[in-house]
């Protein structure tokens, strides 16, 4: 870069010849025409090469603070996914032992399946057998008590004997016209019951069904003929106790018992005009002119209720 030369002072050269400054050019250097640089001061604003150098080594401080803390930073992340790797490496052990485990619990739900699939198929078979026992059971039940009849509500008296009650059977057969001899009663027993009730039942067994069947017969055309003198404790020759009513049925099972309870219920319910039992099994009708239900079963009157709501 060339400096334009300084001007000349007006003074310094009046006035010169165009050979005077021919001469004047070549007494000078060949390269006087060339004016050197100056250096420039330092001015205001700009960095000095000290500053520079501060400025370096704080930019060098600075970067160096910073690869030490990305350093740091690099080695507690190096240990962190080391012990995540640790971490993983037990969970993958753990989940092996897991997965071990739950395939050895797995085995033992199925066995445990298959035994209770074994007992409730046992079971299902033991249940058809119980009811196969509890029907023979009720059939023995029935066939011994098949002759015998049941007097309920009869009054208590002190100091009874059997002869007592003999004398009060034939009294009430005698009552129903029938010609019944003593060796047709094979037994009479006074059912239990508390000391405070001051009437109880009268089980009497006769010689054969036949004999039980006349007089059950003669039982229901008195009390139908005389709707207003049913059988009572009078006619069992019982006059010195207060009246009461006496209701004859044949003498039925528990189980027969209950049935014939639930099936009043339910003739009550459903407007069945006709209920009763004969030879120990429980009859059901609607009217005169319908068919006779024989009930065997609570399950039967379920259906049978469901069948009129439907």
């Amino acid at each position: 870069m060339y400096k334009t030369p300084p001007k000349t002072p007006p003074n310094q050269y009046s006035s010169r010849s165009e050979s005077d400054i021919r001469k004047l050019h070549s007494d000078q250097d060949p390269v006087g025409n060339i004016t050197q640089r100056a250096k420039r001061r330092c001015v205001s604003g700009e960095v000095s090469g000290d500053d520079l150098d501060m400025f370096k080594n704080d930019i060098k401080k600075m970067i160096n603070e910073m690869i030490c803390t990305q350093s740091s930073r690099l080695d507690k992340l190096e240990g962190h996914i080391k012990e995540i790797k640790n971490h993983y490496s037990e969970i993958k052990t753990t989940n092996t032992d897991l997965e071990k485990a739950m395939t050895l619990v797995s085995d033992q739900l199925q066995s445990l399946e298959n035994k209770i699939t074994g007992l409730e198929n046992q079971r299902g078979s033991m249940a058809i057998q119980l009811a196969k026992l509890e029907n023979k059971l009720e059939v023995l039940d029935h066939n011994l008590i098949k002759t015998s009849i049941e007097l309920r509500n009869v009054p208590k008296r002190q100091n009874e004997t059997k002869i007592m009650l003999y004398d009060t059977i034939s009294h009430l057969s005698r009552h129903l016209g029938l010609d019944m001899e003593s060796s047709s009663i094979r037994d009479i027993t006074r059912q239990p019951s508390k000391k405070e009730n001051v009437t109880s039942s009268l089980t009497v067994e006769f010689c054969n069904t036949l004999v039980k069947t006349k007089f059950l017969a003669a039982v229901k055309d008195h009390n139908k003929l005389n709707p207003t003198d049913k059988i009572k404790s009078t006619h069992l020759n019982l006059k010195s106790v207060p009246e009461s009513p006496i209701y004859i049925t044949e003498l039925l099972t528990a189980n027969t018992k209950r049935l014939f309870y639930l099936t009043r219920n339910h003739a009550k319910t459903h407007q069945y005009n006709y209920c009763w039992t004969s030879n120990g099994k429980v009859m059901l009708k609607k009217n005169p002119d319908s068919q006779t239900i024989v009930v065997r079963s609570e399950e039967q009157l379920k259906q049978l209720a469901a069948i009129i709501k439907a």
